[in-house]
């Protein structure tokens, strides 16, 4: 602990220290400061955001042309999602549950696994926070025999947010969106009490977050753009610049006609042409040094796997990397997942879940919540020597829920009567 430091003039004499100090003290309830937020009628603005093509909803429209059109982008974005996707997640139950906790945890599970609630298109929808910086569903309720049940977590498209609206201490109080319903257009607003709010790096009250696309967006930008150079450059250059030299007694009319002739040439394989005697028709190469776009465009997809954290993804595609190298970009990336993976859960947890119990079995200390498991798949080679070193160590004892958690690992069917083990017994010790 750090003490204080008076000046001799000013530093306080004990009994008068101990005679100003309340009875007991008690900390100021009242909110000073401010995130720095603005959000003017609803409608969010980032002020670090220099590009006015990406500030606010108008980026949207450019990462869906990001998304769609760019192959390395998708397969970043794939790269960040499939293995969430492919993760098992679970409803867990508080340690040592009270009858009640066990109820609430079964109650929950089978909302969420047994009933027609998708929970894959949950999170599919949840991981368009990636690309957008944000996501959201709407749980819809029904009432069944008593029970507030799931009728279903719709999903709200982030093309649709329109304004953020918000209370006094900047906390989200609806979200206000404008999109097509049926055969029209109309405006919907969706109270907070109602919504699951996925964001990706949200900064104070900025609840757009902020898309994995856009640090990809200038390399994104200049790799279309040379793409299209390198496309000119293959259909002028690709078969070199044809010439015709005309021989004596040229008149103006056979110039013109050349001219156009050699204007409207293209490759095909019956392209042809007869010339007057004397005359001359070549192909004529790019000469010297030429920069090839192949170098920067490689480049600049590294750069865009990198800003997804998937730099393991160019390995192959360079002269550097080796094995080692892919297993340690890939420890990396994974806990980037994992990091992704808890946004969901939380969002989910503090939202959807809490409701759900809370609208069934009242208030409660402690509530299940849900986990994402088995994110990255296990090498069964790594879990076995694991365990090899566990088990000569006593740390670990096998057991039938270890032996059944290796079969379910590692795809084997579920134990049943096991066969008698015949094994050669040592030397000595006869048939």
């Amino acid at each position: 602990m750090k003490i204080p430091f008076w000046p001799k003039s000013r530093a306080p004499k004990p009994e008068a220290a101990l005679s100003a100090a309340p009875a007991e003290a008690k900390p100021e309830p009242r909110e000073y400061g401010i995130t720095g937020t603005p959000a003017l009628g609803g409608y969010l603005r980032d002020v670090g955001e220099y590009n006015p093509e990406l500030e606010g909803l108008r980026a949207f429209s450019t990462y869906e042309k990001m998304r769609r059109s760019d192959a390395q982008v998708a397969a970043t974005l794939m790269a960040m999602k499939l293995p969430i996707h492919a993760a098992t997640w679970m409803v867990m139950e508080p340690v040592n549950a009270t009858p009640v906790e066990k109820e609430a945890t079964a109650f929950v599970r089978d909302e969420l696994f047994e009933r027609e609630v998708e929970l894959d298109a949950v999170i599919g929808n949840a991981l368009l926070m990636l690309d957008f910086g944000c996501a959201a569903h709407e749980d819809v309720w029904e009432i069944d025999a008593g029970w507030v049940r799931l009728k279903k977590l719709a999903p709200r498209l982030p093309v649709t947010f329109s304004r953020w609206l918000v209370d006094s201490e900047e906390n989200l109080a609806a979200l206000e969106q404008y999109g097509a319903k049926a055969d029209s257009y109309v405006t919907a607003t969706i109270p907070a009490d109602k919504l699951v709010l996925f964001s990706h790096e949200q900064e104070g009250a900025n609840f757009a977050g902020r898309s994995v696309l856009r640090p990809m967006y200038p390399h994104w930008f200049i790799k279309n753009n040379l793409y299209k150079v390198d496309a000119i450059a293959q259909e002028r250059n690709g078969m070199g610049v044809p010439w015709i030299k005309m021989g004596p007694g040229a008149m103006k009319e056979d110039r013109e006609a050349a001219r156009t002739w050699l204007q409207a040439l293209a490759v095909h394989e019956k392209t042809s042409i007869v010339l007057p005697p004397g005359w001359e028709f070549g192909l004529e190469g790019v000469k010297g040094d030429v920069r090839d776009a192949k170098d920067s465009i490689l480049h600049h997809n590294m750069m865009i796997s990198m800003a997804g954290l998937a730099m393991f993804m160019q390995l192959g595609q360079s002269e550097s990397g080796n094995r080692a190298l892919g297993e340690t970009l890939g420890d990396f990336f994974s806990m980037a997942l994992q990091a992704t993976a808890k946004r969901i859960e939380r969002a989910l947890n503090w939202g959807t879940i809490a409701r759900m119990v809370r609208y069934n079995f009242g208030e409660m200390k402690r509530m299940p919540w849900i986990a994402a498991q088995d994110i990255i798949a296990l090498k069964f080679a790594d879990v076995q020597a694991a365990l090899k070193d566990l088990a000569a160590a006593e740390l670990v004892r096998p057991d039938d829920e270890l032996e059944a958690w290796l079969r379910q690992t590692m795809g084997l069917p579920r134990a049943r009567s096991p066969r008698e083990l015949r094994r050669a017994k040592p030397d000595g010790q006869g048939a």
